[in-house]
């Protein structure tokens, strides 16, 4: 999640249920953070996300079913649906999700997709670059799949990227100026 330690902030009074309490609790423990840093954290998720994902298409499915009909398919197949997909895709769930078209912003939707399918999502800042690492442990047909569709995502964003891929996990690294604002291809 992004660091919110430096935006302002205003404190509330709310009445939690006792389990669901128990359970922030708990999880605030599991992650080594406080229950505020932990109650703020899901709470962004869940506007970030869980409010607008079911809203503009996004649907929960099991990773079993996606792994099983992509392992049923012809890369080739699955190059030509990822790059299709890609250059429609992204924009309309950037107008709808954030109400911005730019690689900052879809970054930001796939971070949070990524927290919500429970896939480890890293970020890592060199000096003229960010390389975003996730670990999807979906298999070669997954991995194929993403590194087709964002590298066509990010060019109809105005980005180039360098990814590589592994059997279960994807890094791409954009450089420090395109990860600005910049105008779409669209």
């Amino acid at each position: 999640m992004e660091d919110y330690k430096n935006e302002k902030s205003e404190t509330i009074t709310a009445r939690i249920n006792k389990r669901t309490m128990k359970k922030i609790r708990v999880y605030a423990k599991a992650e080594n953070t406080t229950i505020n840093s932990t109650i703020n954290q899901l709470l962004s998720h869940a506007v970030d996300w869980d409010i607008v994902a079911a809203k503009t298409g996004w649907i929960p499915i099991p990773k079993e079913i996606l792994v099983a009909f992509l392992e049923k398919l012809d890369d080739s197949i699955i190059i030509e649906v990822a790059e299709e997909c890609a250059k429609h895709i992204p924009k309309d769930l950037l107008l709808a999700m954030r109400g911005k078209v730019n690689a900052k912003e879809w970054i930001s939707i796939l971070r949070s997709r990524a927290k919500a399918a429970g896939f480890h999502f890293n970020e890592i800042e060199e000096e003229d670059y960010i390389k975003f690492v996730m670990k999807h442990d979906m298999g070669m047909k997954w991995s194929t799949y993403f590194l087709t569709y964002y590298n066509e995502s990010f060019r109809v964003l105005g980005c180039d990227i360098d990814c590589d891929i592994t059997n279960n996990t994807i890094s791409y690294k954009i450089n420090k100026k395109d990860y600005e604002l910049k105008k779409p291809k669209f």
